[in-house]
């Protein structure tokens, strides 16, 4: 390692125990460091949840040590993704896996709890502690430290600030930063859930009219499922029977799954990204995944940067000869194309809930006709983060 991050850094502390957090935490661990995380809620995986991981992103976490092996009990291999409108008609397949092995890894389908687990089980006993938040942080000299919510104080050598969307960390780099409604609100869950309409390896989308739906295989005769709608001002959380009133008209599929779901497992979602924030680093404290660059998931990318964000400035250290220059290169590199990432998603969020029905139709037509190189351009740009 040319950077001899070892030499540098001993200690590493770290607010937020989510995806950004623990792979950073095995990363730092992998590399001899001796590492501490705090998080604010007491239970591991608050709501059951899923998402897409990217072959690059996969890639990353292979080399920490969460393999094809590890990856069985997480989620499920994607072969194929559909895009269908809103009545069920198919309008465009990605050959996700053709192009993902191509790349020297499969794509998955994720349940997030497991993927948290997996990341925790690499780290010694200890290592997470839960029910603590972090509430600031300060650098001096090479000295960064975290104060906790109930007044005390842990220092290390460097503070990452891994606390997501409402972070506490960014207040303290960056202040105060503005959070954007995305004007959509959702809901998710993961189900038990075995049909012919829903077929291992697959991820369907169905793009709305005002909203959308998604669904997938996750293994182990599981499948999560995502729904979207426009915000109203007025709008309430739906109850499972409302849901399955109001999307009764989509594609079956939609119904099953809501019906397949228990009530309870049904967690609510308000979507918002976050305007671009002047820096993402003071002194050594340094901020990734969503407490730097919130998005919403209509890009499918926000773990996926998250991971990225990770490799990168493990990346760095091993390559830079000091520590403020490692952090440095990491938000030159990170910071213009996780933004361009949360500009992407707003685009997605307009392209693919479309209201009017004339123009659903016109973006239906475009991709019921897209050339075969251009369907294999564009998934070669999602699975490999391009």
């Amino acid at each position: 390692m040319a950077g001899k991050m070892t030499d540098k850094i001993k200690k590493v502390v770290i607010a937020g125990a989510g995806v950004g957090g623990l792979t950073a935490a095995v990363a730092l661990h992998r590399r001899g460091i001796d590492v501490e995380v705090y998080e604010k809620h007491e239970a591991a995986a608050k709501h059951t949840t899923g998402f897409t991981l990217w072959s690059y992103a996969i890639a990353r976490l292979a080399a920490l040590g969460v393999g094809p092996k590890e990856m069985e009990g997480i989620g499920s291999t994607v072969e194929v993704t559909e895009i269908r409108n809103q009545k069920g008609r198919l309008i465009s397949e990605m050959p996700v896996g053709e192009v993902s092995r191509k790349l020297g890894h499969e794509s998955y389908e994720i349940r997030r709890p497991r993927l948290l687990e997996a990341l925790e089980a690499c780290l010694p006993a200890g290592t997470v502690r839960r029910g603590v938040e972090c509430v600031s942080a300060e650098s001096s000299g090479d000295t960064a430290t975290i104060e906790l919510a109930d007044g005390s104080r842990v220092s290390g050598d460097l503070v990452i600030g891994a606390d997501g969307i409402h972070s506490k960390i960014r207040d303290s780099v960056a202040g105060p930063a503005e959070l954007r409604d995305s004007g959509y609100r959702g809901c998710s869950a993961v189900a038990k859930f075995s049909s012919e309409s829903l077929p291992p390896h697959r991820h369907i989308d169905i793009w709305g009219r005002g909203g959308k739906a998604g669904m997938s295989d996750v293994g182990e005769g599981n499948a999560r499922w995502y729904l979207t709608w426009k915000a109203k001002v007025d709008a309430k959380r739906q109850t499972r029977a409302q849901l399955c009133e109001s999307y009764a008209g989509w594609d079956p599929l939609v119904v099953q799954l809501i019906e397949a779901t228990d009530e309870r497992a049904i967690t609510h979602h308000e979507f918002f990204d976050m305007a671009p924030i002047t820096t993402w680093r003071k002194g050594r404290v340094v901020l990734l995944g969503d407490a730097a660059h919130a998005t919403t998931p209509f890009a499918a990318m926000g773990a996926n940067m998250t991971i990225e964000d990770m490799a990168v400035l493990m990346d760095l250290f091993d390559e830079k000869s000091g520590v403020e220059a490692a952090l440095q290169s990491f938000e030159e590199a990170r910071k213009k194309r996780t933004e361009d990432i949360v500009a992407k998603g707003r685009t997605m969020a307009r392209l693919t809930q479309l209201h009017s029905p004339f123009a659903a139709w016109l973006r239906d037509q475009a991709f019921l006709h897209m050339p075969e190189e251009d369907t294999k351009r564009v998934t070669q740009e999602m699975a490999s983060g391009d």
